[in-house]
């Protein structure tokens, strides 16, 4: 008798267990870069956002080095996001049709970040070697997470004291 209780209770415990587990199993999550859109990527966005405004105020900027910071962070700047490639477009693809495609969206992205880094070096040479400092020092060392070991994440600084 005992061993029936224990069976029929082990089998609703199972069966519960199933029809509560049964939509995360119909619709997984999208784990991939592209479901990195959203509240990760606002908060993202807004982080940098907020980077932005501290180093800026930290940097002290004169109005000839105001213009070439804006250059620099303007959403139309080459470094703004790019677009991402429809699943479906990928799909119709063969496979060297996809490297093909996945090649030429890298070589966009190094033309964006050429271009990037002709703005930051025109913004970098108009700072005078106290702001030079402080904008590596916004810029240095590890960032923590997969990229190395926790630490003091320079963006987290508080800018300098006069």
């Amino acid at each position: 008798m005992t061993s029936y209780r224990t069976f029929v209770s082990s089998l609703l415990l199972v069966s519960s267990l199933g029809v509560l587990a049964a939509p995360v199993v119909a619709a997984p999550p999208d784990c991939s870069r592209m479901g990195m859109r959203g509240d990760a990527w606002e908060h993202r966005v807004e982080r940098m956002a907020q980077h932005h405004q501290r180093l800026h105020d930290a940097l002290k900027l004169t109005p000839e080095q105001d213009i070439a910071w804006k250059k620099l962070m303007d959403p139309q700047h080459p470094m703004a996001r790019m677009e991402p490639a429809k699943a479906d477009d990928w799909a119709k693809l063969s496979t060297p049709e996809r490297a093909d495609k996945m090649l030429e969206r890298m070589q966009e992205h190094q033309s964006r970040m050429t271009a990037h880094v002709t703005a930051l070096k025109d913004f970098y040479a108009l700072l005078t070697p106290e702001q030079k400092k402080t904008f590596d020092d916004f810029h240095a060392g590890p960032r923590g997470g997969m990229r190395g070991k926790p630490g003091p994440r320079p963006m987290d600084m508080a800018p300098p004291k006069p």
